[in-house]
């Protein structure tokens, strides 16, 4: 039987000696996460976005490496106006794939379109500004940018369904209804809008927020009624916006710190797909202008001091164009470190540790210096311990330069991890088999003077006896 995971062949049993795993219960969960793919496919096509999504999310659970879940699943969260949460999963796939990955092209179409990606990361921001309207009690407020939001991308059905809330919360059903349809229209099992469809047929709202009970309404309150209603608009009327709790009810607090995260994830995403752009333009004026320069040889009729105008603008640009190049180099910092990020969240110590390898610091806030340093202390020591683990699984099965090359990279991440003493007895007698005596007893000297305590200083003791004999 050969091992789905690392490709090791073995004859008996299910569990592979190589890596550990156990080869039955890895192709259940390979054979699942297609399953549910393939539903939520079918789901997609039947326009259960909502439902597709779930179901893709639940398949890279069971399978990360499933670079068609997602794709898809980058697909859908771009078609419900998540720009941001779709270029995450766009980006983490082609870090597994670049050859033949759909999601390279997907990028460069968002790349094509700056600012169409300009208006998205827009009503991101748009919409977290509401949240905090509602937050403060200011409704009108929230509503007025709210519909701007969906004006700037008008598949952002999150905005929709907090429109929907906020007509629901001042009995505005009609208004609502509108929203709901065009919701329903794009995602046809969309839950929250299905909930809100619910309450106005129920004719209450119940389950949303618990309203104070009143008595009949002063003739003042009905005339600001009748004249909010006869306001007109480009959908059904709404009337004027007064807020009558302070809560945010149905509103999730998961929601609000997935866009507030979705904001500055688009944020970065936009600045590193202009950035090479206008790098381009500003070299391309450098070369005309110093091609300017270079042919100026006393024949033309250029004063000197229009040669030195031209010399300081083309210095100026040179300074732009260094100060440009600096920064899209940190933002590609900063895009490998959200890749880190969802690496680490995945899991997938030893690829993240590799990524984090490639960061260049230079630049960065004291926010984003903090935010790595912070994951090297969760990663490295996963890391180191996860290689080290591999490593030794390498070197039983006499796969030296494997086991060698592995248990170095333990050693580059670990700090005082317990195996440190193991990981160096193996090491020496990697350098054994090499014939590389001299490294072998550094290695055996190290044991046994820098870990008086460990359980291989006999082993390693008596190997130095013998080498030195």
């Amino acid at each position: 039987m050969r091992c789905p995971n690392c490709g090791f062949d073995f004859s008996e049993g299910y569990l592979c000696p190589k890596c550990g795993i156990d080869t039955f219960v890895f192709l259940k969960t390979q054979k699942l996460s297609i399953r549910l793919y393939n539903e939520a496919l079918e789901a997609a096509r039947e326009m259960d976005l909502s439902g597709a999504a779930e179901k893709l999310e639940q398949s890279l659970l069971f399978d990360k490496s499933n670079m068609q879940a997602r794709n898809l699943l980058g697909l859908i969260y771009c078609e419900t106006g998540r720009i941001a949460d779709a270029l995450k999963h766009w980006i983490i796939s082609t870090s597994m794939v670049k050859d033949n990955n759909p999601a390279v092209g997907y990028m460069d179409f968002l790349q094509k379109n700056g600012r169409e990606m300009e208006k998205y990361n827009d009503a991101v921001r748009m919409y977290n500004q509401a949240l905090l309207y509602l937050n403060h009690g200011s409704d009108d407020m929230a509503i007025i940018q709210l519909k701007k939001a969906v004006d700037s991308n008008p598949d952002f059905i999150d905005a929709y369904n907090l429109l929907t809330l906020c007509c629901i919360e001042e009995n505005n059903y009609k208004r609502a209804q509108h929203f709901i349809d065009i919701v329903l229209k794009k995602d046809k099992k969309n839950p929250k809008a299905l909930k809100y469809d619910n309450v106005i047929n129920s004719g209450g709202t119940s389950g949303l927020r618990k309203k104070t009970p009143r008595s009949a309404e002063s003739k003042e309150d009905s005339s600001q009624k009748t004249v909010s209603l006869k306001k007109t608009d480009s959908a059904p009327p709404m009337p004027r916006y007064k807020r009558k709790e302070k809560q945010i009810g149905i509103l999730e607090k998961r929601d609000i710190i997935s866009f507030l995260l979705g904001i500055v994830c688009a944020a970065i995403a936009i600045l590193v797909l202009m950035m090479p752009a206008m790098n381009e333009a500003k070299d391309k004026l450098i070369v005309d202008l110093q091609t300017k320069v270079d042919n100026y040889a006393g024949e033309t009729k250029m004063t000197p001091g229009e040669v030195l105008a031209m010399r300081t603008e083309l210095e100026t640009l040179r300074n732009e164009n260094k100060r440009l190049r600096s920064e899209e180099t940190k933002q590609a910092n900063l895009e490998l470190l959200q890749t880190a990020l969802s690496q680490m969240t995945d899991n997938d110590f030893e690829t993240c540790v590799a990524t984090l390898d490639r960061i260049d610091t230079i630049g960065f806030s004291d926010e984003d210096i903090a935010k790595y340093n912070s994951v090297k202390a969760t990663v490295y020591p996963k890391a180191a311990d996860s290689l080290y683990t591999k490593g030794k699984s390498e070197f039983l099965s006499n796969k030296y330069a494997e086991a060698k090359a592995s248990l170095e990279s333990a050693l580059k991440y670990a700090s005082d991890e317990n195996f440190i003493d193991d990981a160096y007895f193996y090491l020496a007698k990697i350098a054994e088999k090499d014939e590389d005596l001299e490294q072998a007893k550094a290695y055996y000297q190290k044991v046994i003077s820098e870990y008086p305590d460990s359980n291989q200083l006999t082993n390693a003791e008596n190997a130095l006896k013998n080498l030195s004999e």
